[in-house]
């Protein structure tokens, strides 16, 4: 399998309609930091800061190139769904260790975080879903799951839709992760009104292992970004099923 998924123009307007989907009814988080992508070769420690798209991931792409990469330092609320599946395959691959040093949300969380063989969540930083392709189809699909209203959308998008949930859900068998991590606080009796917190322990249910962070991580990342924009802490059944 290729590492890079190529974009496809076709679904440019899909990818416009799911960015509105993804950030509707969120509160503006607060100032990022300027755009960063470095490498530091001798140690191995490379950075990526701000959105994903298209041209940071190629810009990346070429600044790691024939490098040895341990360590990405990521801070980003997330950005274009393949771009980020993209450079999630290479993540998967190369075996790194990911560093959030202060936000991982929307494609990051879904795609980046749980490809990395080892997770480090810095204190006071935070990762957050707040629902993935598959999500934004159910909602059309099966409405009574969910109590937020899907934005409408016309049959040539619920059809491009359902192309790129496949794809989505290729990339999560390959990784091996349960992708309803992505949208499992959207349901009932969670409710989640924007972005949800899951800690560690409930993390390893769907195959998202080896996260080191603070002690009582969800609970403190929560009161600290929720003046930032709409989140919650998700606590999963004990020995329930999902």
């Amino acid at each position: 399998m290729s590492t890079w998924i190529p974009q496809h123009s076709r679904l440019a307007s899909l990818t416009l309609l799911l960015g509105a989907l993804l950030t509707s009814g969120c509160a503006t988080v607060r100032q990022d930091p300027a755009p960063t992508l470095s490498l530091d070769a001798s140690s191995g420690h490379a950075r990526f800061i701000g959105p994903i798209d298209w041209d940071s991931v190629h810009r990346f792409q070429a600044l790691v190139k024939g490098q040895s990469v341990r360590v990405l330092e990521v801070d980003s609320r997330g950005g274009s769904t393949e771009a980020a599946i993209a450079l999630g395959y290479w993540i998967h691959q190369q075996g790194l260790t990911l560093e959030v040093s202060r936000l991982c949300l929307g494609s990051c969380a879904n795609y980046w975080f749980p490809a990395a063989r080892k997770k480090l969540i810095q204190p006071g930083a935070i990762v957050a879903w707040q629902g993935n392709l598959h999500y934004q189809l159910l909602q059309h699909e099966q409405p009574e799951l969910f109590e937020q209203t899907a934005v409408t959308a016309s049959g040539n998008e619920i059809r491009l839709l359902r192309q790129q949930v496949s794809l989505e859900q290729l990339f999560f068998k390959q990784i091996g992760v349960d992708e309803r991590v992505c949208w499992i606080g959207k349901l009932p009796p969670y409710k989640a009104n924007g972005y949800f917190v899951l800690p560690p322990e409930d993390l390893r249910r769907f195959a998202i292992r080896e996260v080191r962070t603070e002690i009582d991580y969800s609970a403190r990342s929560v009161e600290r970004w929720q003046p930032q924009f709409p989140v919650q802490k998700v606590v999963l059944p004990f020995g329930g099923a999902l």
